[in-house]
């Protein structure tokens, strides 16, 4: 299933990403009705203007966060100035695309003060477990799922595992994996009817209890939770709340019976439209006189806001692997449960919801909890500090989106979008960066690598949390779901990681990037702001490239 990402702002802490089909998925939210949206325009960039010093010693006035004498530090190359007449001169490095990052060395100060961890001013990394990295070949065709362009590509949990050293040395804080439960084993039409396509962002849960082979065993989970958890680093997990409609796969695995099977292929998804049809007629050969199919989900369980008792397919007498039970209860009782179990098990450290009624968000919280605090009873050494259980509904009323980055032919720099994004923002939102938008800055080249640069100083160096989808920080090519480009990155591109590295660094070890007031403090002929909250301070100087 394409998905098209959007950069995203989430004010209680997360972003998504799209999918642009019907079904529900926490990697996609192109569209959710509670989705703010602010273009990027030159009107937006008219009040701040581009500094044009470049890479040379400037001479910036610091008397307002520095004594006289006192010892700063330039986060990006390591150098030092002392403050005399309330000045400091430094060079910024001309791998930093004009930024100083300035921050207090005095000689009272042994060490960078830890600063404790907080959902809403986190780092998370968004991962689509599929476009990774392939841990394990053997599972790449898993319930005989068959080669699609808008297919599986082997990406898995062991891939994950193998990749957390470049992820905690990335320095990010949380893991958002697309969802790994099962999803429904063959193809779903695309939106236009003509294209099969597989889960594999998720949005077409087939079973809450069971983990996808296409992802891997539990113990492969086990196994990367565990080794996040060791390195610092927590594992959210997206999880639908409606189920899917199923592929002839499934339909044929799970002894779904129909009245005339004539109609159908001895292997159920070779199925081919007739003329006149396409493949949005793959069920037509299934479906009641009410258009439902039975033995499938009910209506009630694709309603977010459903009530009263609810019963489990009939399918899943069928289903081999399984501990969903032919039970009738609330469908917020039943998906409680069924995650519960998981955070029980694992120690996830948090959930993003689609299609989520507040109350059922709720109720996963608690239930979650409860889970969390009995896995760390049991678990007590591999607890990290700070932990709660965290839960984003993205229908809820907290939902918005914002951009950060120029699209194709704007001429903007860092303290432009500075001054147009979150860096600027009183109330601490999540920001994301929207290479990956129709009209976004997607051609990564040597020439133009310094707005990359811009647009990701902007990103992480903005108040309140922010989202990294796989790949930002090394410009990958192709779309936002082309496979990570392990390969590319080299030359140029490894630039623009390392920027990505000494940024997050500098944020990692400072409270005030996410938490603190911003002040700007210089406009001309260099742009330099403040940031700062009752145990921290720094300040930020932009010379231009």
């Amino acid at each position: 299933m394409k998905l098209s990402v959007c950069a995203t702002f989430i004010s209680l802490s997360l972003m998504v990403g799209c999918q642009s089909n019907s079904l529900p998925s926490t990697d996609n939210a192109h569209t959710p009705t509670t989705i703010e949206t602010t273009s990027s325009s030159q009107d937006i960039y008219k009040e701040t203007v581009c500094p044009s010093l470049g890479i040379q010693p400037v001479t910036v006035t610091v008397s307002e966060l520095w004594p006289e004498g006192e010892v700063v530090t330039d986060a990006y190359t390591g150098n030092i100035a002392q403050v005399k007449n309330g000045q400091i001169t430094l060079t910024p490095s001309r791998h930093s695309g004009g930024l100083l990052l300035l921050e207090s060395r005095s000689v009272s100060e042994s060490k960078v003060e830890k600063v404790d961890f907080d959902w809403q001013s986190a780092t998370f990394y968004h991962i689509v477990t599929d476009r990774f990295y392939n841990g394990n070949s053997w599972n790449d065709h898993s319930y005989g799922r068959q080669s699609s362009e808008q297919g599986f590509k082997g990406g898995d949990i062991a891939g994950l595992t193998q990749k957390l050293d470049y992820l905690a040395e990335l320095g990010v804080d949380v893991l958002w994996i697309s969802t790994p439960l099962e999803q429904i084993h063959g193809w779903l039409p695309s939106k236009d009817g003509n294209t099969p396509e597989y889960p594999y962002a998720g949005g077409a849960t087939l079973d809450w209890t069971q983990l996808d082979t296409n992802m891997g065993s539990e113990q492969e989970m086990q196994t990367f939770i565990d080794s996040a958890h060791q390195l610092g680093m927590r594992v959210v997990w997206s999880i639908d709340t409606k189920p899917s409609q199923p592929s002839l796969s499934d339909l044929q695995q799970l002894n779904i019976q129909l009245q005339d099977k004539s109609v159908l292929p001895s292997y159920w998804n070779d199925w081919q439209p007739k003329e006149g049809q396409n493949l949005t007629n793959y069920l037509d050969a299934f479906k009641d006189e009410n258009g439902q199919i039975p033995q499938w989900w009910s209506s009630d369980w694709f309603s977010s806001n459903s009530e009263g008792y609810i019963s489990t397919p009939e399918f899943f007498i069928n289903k081999p692997m399984t501990s969903v039970a032919q039970v009738s209860k609330t469908k917020e009782d039943l998906l409680t449960q069924w995650v519960s179990t998981w955070v029980a098990k694992f120690g996830v450290d948090g959930v993003v919801l689609s299609d989520s009624s507040s109350q059922l968000a709720s109720k996963i919280k608690s239930g979650g909890t409860s889970a969390f605090e009995l896995w760390k009873k049991h678990n007590q050494y591999k607890v990290l500090e700070a932990s709660s259980f965290f839960v984003m509904a993205l229908d809820s009323p907290q939902f918005s989106v914002e951009m950060i980055a120029p699209q194709q032919g704007e001429e903007v720099c860092f303290s432009q979008l500075a001054h147009s994004s979150s860096i600027a923002k009183e109330v601490p939102t999540m920001s994301a960066i929207n290479w990956f938008e129709e009209r976004g800055l997607r051609d990564f080249s040597a020439s133009n690598d310094a707005q990359y640069k811009d647009a990701a100083s902007a990103l992480l160096l903005s108040k309140g949390g922010i989202a990294v989808w796989y790949g930002d920080e090394s410009a990958k090519s192709g779309d936002a779901y082309s496979f990570m480009n392990w390969s590319e990155i080299t030359g140029s591109r490894l630039s623009l990681q390392s920027h990505w590295k000494k940024l997050l660094a500098f944020r990692t070890n400072h409270s005030s990037i996410s938490q603190g007031e911003y002040q700007v403090v210089k406009k001309e002929p260099y742009y330099a702001f403040i940031r700062k909250n009752e145990s921290d301070k720094v300040m930020i100087v932009y010379t231009g490239e």
